[in-house]
């Protein structure tokens, strides 16, 4: 394991930001995202575009395994279901905002991140508990941790227009075109249309032991095809003033392999996916130290799951839904001083499920969640407080719905320079954070529960940020550690039947004990010469602390490693970029009940990635080749669910 404690991650070079020619107001704000990272108020984490490309990362999963505190359940093969949960706290408890608004599964409460694609991600940010960005819809405060994915924004300062196109392609079948083209349309508008599609036939070998007998077999029935489109308005009305409007269409066909079956290797499952969103965020200043912020959205989303057997009437099974959501956000903030502000934020959604089988109570949600915030910081000292109310009224059109729920939560962070002279910040903070069912919890048949009790969890998080610079051979150096306790009543736990349907367990009480370090350092050999060194290491002791007579008491609670980690090394020179990554965990269980039957062994996946950029007549060509798993190691991160061994992919993309 020493591998994994020298694995921490952060945000790359700040030198290099510094450094950059023609520097650019977008690359000013990378660097003043950098410097959160450095005086935040709780732990806060961030990729750009630019570091992605530096580290080796191929997708948003990868991309998230190098994050510290990030557990990501990942079934295996490109564009499979990917999901997210951080500090053990599970994937519900995780919000997603996609350029600022919060994406939404009522049905599950997990969002799949494969549906979203790194080409046209600016930045990528984790933010755990509440710090002092207190100008934010209530949504994004009302979950134990946020996500944020930001896209490209047009870069049309010496021209009307920017074209960029690229392809990847790679092993087992896998081709993925991605086209992005931004016009200005005046001085004050500009636009940009994306699109991409993906298909792969994921039928990749590996080890099946059954005993002594060890057999060479290949993933099938795990084809995948995906398009993705998305239109974005930027308008600026005026020099204070942004309005921002997006609309998302997304499809896939997937085959669903399910979990390996001794002797059986054929599945017929099938999933069909599309969504289609609409959404707008407005933000200005009002005058007089107020500012306001309205954020709207329309959510469509369809799914069809289709399997075939003799058990089902007519020897095949359809399940259709259908979700739909309206949401709508208000927020007003007053800065009386430059040291002092205040928010209020208000939220409503609505939400509803229609299903032909399973799901036929037809459950409607109203949601209202409001926020009052300060902020109040002076030269070397930052608080943050936040009050959340969250109320939520169930209906259905068949049956008894589902309780309804309702609850103050409030949270307070702190951050403070420790020293004058040097950048040492220490950092505390307490989180009160409440999860109602979703509707498969509640509704879903002969395993939803209509009685289910809200999860409470409380976060507590104490850490440390140091940053050192130097004009020398090492340029910086930035280390942070974070010690945490998560204490969450009434935990529902999400168990895998095959890629479909779900298992609820309720585990009643679990304490989370974590530790998450994460490293940066920026290393100058010579002129246009740096290594860059990112890394993260996570501690987490989770266990159910439900019943003392229970098999499974003070068991770590399943898919959870004790240890994890990361690392990636850059080589930035004039010829041909490098980097070399790894990411790692330690053995987790697969129930409750830690047995060495229920053993899922760690796994140490190795990388490596060389790139270049090549510049001619206003024409940018980058190159760039990946080998994944370099090892050809084989690891499961979900049981029954091989990962892919050593794959290749090629990427070719042009800009204008």
């Amino acid at each position: 394991m020493l591998i994994a404690m020298l694995m921490p991650l952060s945000g790359a070079s700040q030198t290099d930001t510094l450094v950059t020619k023609g520097r650019t107001l977008r690359e000013v704000t990378v660097h003043g995202e950098q410097r959160r990272n450095l005086t935040s108020t709780s732990p806060f984490q961030q990729v750009t575009n630019q570091q992605l490309l530096q580290q080796g990362i191929s997708d948003l999963s990868d991309a998230l395994r190098r994050f510290s505190g990030v557990n990501v359940k990942d079934y295996g093969g490109a564009g499979g279901v990917k999901t997210v949960s951080v500090r053990s706290l599970g994937s519900q408890h995780t919000a997603v905002a996609y350029d600022g608004v919060a994406v939404s599964d009522l049905q599950s409460g997990q969002v799949d991140l494969s549906r979203f694609t790194l080409d046209n991600i600016r930045s990528l940010s984790l933010a755990i508990g509440d710090n002092e960005d207190i100008f934010l819809p209530a949504r994004t405060v009302a979950s134990a941790a946020t996500l944020r994915l930001q896209t490209m924004l047009p870069d049309l300062v010496d021209k009307n227009y920017h074209l960029k196109a690229e392809v990847k392609a790679g092993s087992f079948g896998m081709l993925n075109p991605f086209v992005r083209y931004d016009q200005k349309l005046s001085e004050k508008v500009s636009a940009s249309v994306s699109g991409d599609y993906l298909r792969a036939d994921n039928q990749y070998p590996f080890k099946l032991v059954n005993g002594e007998n060890v057999t060479r077999e290949k993933r099938t029935n795990n084809q995948i095809e995906t398009w993705r489109t998305e239109g974005n308005v930027y308008v600026r009305p005026s020099a204070t003033s942004t309005l921002n409007g997006k609309v998302y269409y997304y499809q896939s066909w997937r085959q669903l392999p399910g979990p390996v079956i001794l002797y059986n290797p054929f599945g017929h499952e099938k999933e069909m996916d599309r969504n289609f969103f609409a959404q707008a965020n407005y933000k200005t200043k009002l005058g007089g130290g107020f500012s306001l912020l309205l954020n709207g959205k329309f959510n469509w989303a369809y799914s069809h799951y289709h399997d075939e057997g003799g058990q089902y009437p007519g020897g095949e099974l359809n399940n259709k839904y259908y979700q739909r959501e309206y949401y709508g956000s208000a927020a007003v903030m007053y800065e009386p001083t430059e040291h002092l502000a205040f928010s209020y934020a208000g939220d409503y959604a609505y939400n509803t499920l229609n299903a032909n089988a399973n799901m036929k109570s037809n459950p409607m949600r109203h949601t209202v969640l409001q926020t009052l915030s300060g902020r109040w910081h002076i030269d070397r000292l930052a608080i943050t407080a936040v009050l959340l109310r969250s109320d939520y009224w169930n209906k259905a059109k068949v049956g008894n719905p589902s309780k309804d729920a309702h609850r103050l939560s409030p949270s307070l962070s702190l951050s403070w320079k420790a020293l004058a002279d040097a950048e040492l910040y220490l950092r505390a903070s307490y989180k009160d954070v409440f999860r109602v069912a979703t509707f498969t919890e509640n509704y879903f048949d002969r395993m939803g529960s209509r009685d289910l009790n809200p999860e409470i969890a409380r976060q507590y998080n104490v850490g440390a940020t140091y940053l050192w610079q130097g004009d020398g051979w090492l340029s910086s150096v930035q280390v942070s550690a974070d010690g945490y306790f998560n204490y969450v009543k009434d935990k529902i736990v999400a168990k895998p039947y095959n890629m479909f349907y779900w298992t609820m367990l309720n585990m009643g009480k679990v304490h989370i004990w974590g530790t998450d370090v994460n490293l940066d350092a920026d290393f100058r050999l010579a002129d246009e010469h740096h290594l860059l060194f990112n890394g993260s290491y996570t501690y987490q002791y989770a266990v159910d602390k439900t019943m003392k007579t229970s098999l499974s008491y003070k068991n770590q609670i399943p898919y959870t490693p004790r240890h994890s980690g990361a690392a990636s090394l850059a080589w930035e020179n004039p010829w041909l970029n490098a980097s070399v990554h790894a990411t790692g965990v330690s053995d987790r269980y697969t129930t409750e009940v830690n047995t060495p039957q229920n053993t899922l062994d760690g796994y140490i996946e190795y990388g490596v990635s060389l790139y270049r950029n090549f510049q001619c007549k206003g024409v940018l060509l980058s190159l760039r080749g990946e080998v994944v798993n370099l090892g050809n190691k084989q690891y499961s991160i979900v049981k029954s669910y091989p990962m892919p061994g050593r794959s290749y992919k090629l990427t070719v993309s042009v800009s204008l």
